[in-house]
C-alpha cells in the first residue's frame, strides 16, 4: 500500500470518529411499549378480578389510565433517549391535544358505575333546552289559583302518594295493566322538558307532584295528571350540583291529608297545601342544626307518621364537638321540632315506617348500617352493621314477614337479611339475628322488590333473582343499567338507565322479557309511578306519562 493510500485510509477511518460526537440519539421504544402493556394487563386483570362489581371495575379502569399516563410521561421525560428538544415538543403536543379535546367536548354527566357522558360544548345542555321551553309556560293565573284552592284532594286506591307508593315497597295494589304493548303500544298522554333532577313523582287524583332545577331555582311543581300542563310551581333560590350526581333535588314529595312534604337537594323541607300550593311552613334542616350537607345530596323523601314528619338530618361538620345526628321529627302541623335522634351519618336511603314483631318502627338505613327507632320519641331500638368504604346505603329495607328484614347495598357490599327479635326477659330490648349474607345484590342506588319468597333486584345494573330463604342467587340476566323498579302483580316493571321500559315476569325459574317499549330518552335513575293505571316516567330532560291499563285499548 502506497503512503497516500494509507493517508486516505486514515482520513476515511477518521470520519467516522468525528461524527460519533454528532450521532442521532435513538429512542429506546421498548421501555415505552413495556410500560404500556404492563399497564393494559393490569387493567385487564383488575377488572375481572373485581367482577361483577361495576363501579370497582371503572375505577380500577380510570386508576389504570392514570398509571399508564404518568408512567409514559416519566418515560417520555426521563429514558426515552430522545433529544430534549423533542422531549419538551411531544410533552407540549400532549397537552394540546388534552386541551383541544375538553375545548370540543363537556362531560354532560356519569352514568350510574361512574362512566362519563360526554357532548360537543357547541350544542345547548339539557337545562339550556328546558329552559327555552320553560319560557314557553306560564304560572296559573290569580283567578285560577282561587278556583283550585276551592278543590280537595284525597288518596284513593290506586293513588301513588310518596316514594315508591304507599309503603315504599315498590308495590303496585289495586292496578292492572296491559302487558300487549306490542300488539299495543302504550298510549303517550303527554311528554315535556323537565327541569334536572332526580325526583320521581308523587300522583294524588288528577295531580302529578315533582321537584326540579330550574336554572338557579329549585322547584316543586305541580302537573295535570291528563295533559301534563304545570298547575302550580314553588321555587327557592338555590341550587345543588355535584359533578358525579349531577344537578338538582333527589327527593320524592309526599302527600298526607290534604299536604305536600318536599325535602330539597340543599335541605330545605316545605309543607304545601298540596292544591294550592301556598307554603304552610318550611325549615331549613342543615341550617337549623349547623350540619353541612351529603356529598350527593339531601336524598330521603319525608315520612308521615300520624301528626309527625320525619326526614334524615345532614352531617356534622369538620372539627365540630358534637356528634352526627340521624334522623329529626316535626309536627306535620306546625313544623315545630319534636324529636332529634340517632348518632350515626345519615346516608341516602329515605325513612321507613314498618311494623316488627306487632310494633311500628322506624327504619333508617344510615351510612353505618341499618336501624331501628321508636317512632313517637326517636328512641334507637337495635342495629345492624351495613356498611362499605363510600359509606353509602341508599336501598329501601324490605320488611319479609313478621320479624325479618332484607337490605343490599352497592361498593362490594352485596345484600343480607336479618331477623329482629324483642328480648322477652328483658322488656323492651331487642336482639338483631343475621339469617345469612350473599355479595349478590349489591343495590347501589336501586331497590329491589319481593315476591313470593323472591327479591328481585339490580345487582350493579343486572337484573338478579334471589332466594330469600337461603340468600342463594336463583338467576341473573339482563342489564339495565342503574335504573328502578316496581312490581305489577307478576311482573316486573323496569324504568332502565336509557329511559327503556321492560316487563320481565317475576318467575324464580328464569328471566323472561314479556314486552318492552322506549319512554323517553337520556340518563334516567328516577323512580317510575303507576297511578290509575298511567305510568309516569321522568329524568333530568323529561317526563312523560303512558296509559296502561286496559282500558286504554
Amino acid at each position: 500500500m502506497g503512503v497516500n493510500e494509507m493517508e486516505n485510509s486514515d482520513v476515511r477511518e477518521s470520519v467516522p470518529a468525528a461524527s460519533g460526537k454528532q450521532s442521532v440519539r435513538k429512542l429506546r421504544w421498548k421501555w415505552g411499549l413495556g410500560i404500556f402493556l404492563v399497564g393494559i394487563g393490569a387493567i385487564f386483570f383488575q377488572w375481572f378480578r373485581l367482577a361483577p362489581d361495576r363501579t370497582y371495575q371503572v375505577f380500577a379502569v380510570y386508576f389504570g389510565i392514570r398509571n399508564i399516563v404518568v408512567g409514559l410521561l416519566v418515560w417520555w421525560l426521563l429514558i426515552s433517549g430522545v433529544a430534549w428538544k423533542m422531549r419538551f415538543q411531544g410533552l407540549l403536543g400532549a397537552v394540546l391535544i388534552f386541551v383541544l379535546f375538553f375545548s370540543l367536548l363537556r362531560v354532560e354527566s356519569f352514568e350510574g358505575d361512574m362512566v362519563p357522558r360526554f357532548q360537543f360544548r357547541f350544542l345547548p345542555s339539557t337545562e339550556q333546552r328546558a329552559a327555552e321551553y320553560f319560557e314557553q309556560i306560564k304560572s296559573s293565573a290569580p283567578s285560577a289559583i282561587n278556583e283550585i284552592k276551592k278543590q280537595t284532594l284525597e288518596v284513593s286506591p290506586g293513588d301513588w302518594p310518596a316514594y315508591r307508593g304507599v309503603d315504599r315497597d315498590g308495590i303496585v295494589r289495586n292496578q292492572k295493566v296491559r302487558t300487549d304493548w306490542d300488539a299495543h303500544s302504550p298510549k303517550l298522554l303527554w311528554r315535556h322538558p323537565v327541569g334536572a333532577g332526580w325526583s320521581s313523582f308523587c300522583v294524588v287524583g288528577d295531580r302529578a307532584f315533582t321537584q326540579e332545577q330550574r336554572g338557579e331555582q329549585e322547584a316543586v311543581v305541580c302537573y295535570d295528571v291528563l295533559t301534563g300542563e304545570q298547575i302550580w310551581i314553588y321555587t327557592d333560590q338555590v341550587r345543588f350540583a355535584e359533578t358525579l350526581g349531577g344537578v338538582g333535588p333527589r327527593a320524592t314529595p309526599t302527600f298526607h291529608e290534604g299536604f305536600l312534604y318536599t325535602v330539597g337537594g340543599s335541605g330545605i323541607l316545605h309543607c304545601f297545601e298540596a292544591v294550592s300550593g301556598i307554603e304552610v311552613w318550611t325549615q331549613d334542616l342543615l341550617k337549623k342544626e349547623g350540619l353541612e350537607n351529603l356529598q350527593w345530596g339531601m336524598s330521603g323523601s319525608p315520612l308521615i307518621w300520624e301528626n309527625l314528619v320525619i326526614v334524615n338530618q345532614g352531617i356534622q361538620k369538620k372539627g365540630s364537638a358534637s356528634g352526627n345526628q340521624t334522623a329529626i321529627a316535626f309536627n306535620s302541623g306546625t313544623g315545630e321540632m319534636v324529636w332529634v335522634s340517632g348518632k350515626h351519618k345519615s346516608s341516602y336511603s329515605s325513612p321507613q315506617l314498618s311494623v316488627i314483631n306487632g310494633q311500628p318502627q322506624l327504619l333508617i338505613f344510615h351510612s353505618k348500617g341499618l336501624e331501628g327507632f321508636a317512632p313517637e320519641e326517636g328512641k334507637s331500638l337495635w342495629f345492624f352493621p351495613w356498611t362499605n368504604h363510600a359509606g353509602v346505603n341508599a336501598a329501601q329495607p324490605i320488611v319479609v314477614g313478621t320479624s325479618s328484614i332484607f337490605l343490599g347495598a352497592g361498593y362490594g357490599s352485596g345484600s343480607a337479611r336479618i331477623t329482629v327479635k324483642q328480648t322477652a326477659e328483658r322488656g323492651a330490648d331487642f336482639e338483631v339475628i343475621p339469617d345469612w349474607q350473599s355479595k349478590s345484590l349489591k343495590l347501589k342506588f336501586n331497590s329491589a322488590v319481593v315476591r313470593d319468597g323472591f327479591v328481585y333486584g339490580l345487582d350493579e345494573g343486572v337484573l338478579t333473582c334471589l332466594d330469600l330463604k337461603t340468600g342463594k342467587r336463583a338467576w341473573k340476566r339482563g342489564r339495565y343499567g342503574y335504573g328502578q323498579m316496581i312490581l305489577v302483580e307478576d311482573q316486573l316493571l323496569i324504568l332502565a338507565e336509557d329511559g327503556r321500559v321492560e316487563l320481565v315476569k317475576a318467575d324464580p325459574k328464569s328471566h323472561m322479557q314479556v314486552a318492552s317499549f322506549q319512554a323517553i330518552e337520556g340518563q334516567t335513575w328516577n323512580h317510575p309511578a303507576l297511578a290509575g293505571g298511567k305510568l309516569f316516567v321522568r329524568n333530568s330532560e323529561e317526563a312523560a306519562c303512558y296509559d296502561l291499563s286496559s282500558a286504554s285499548r
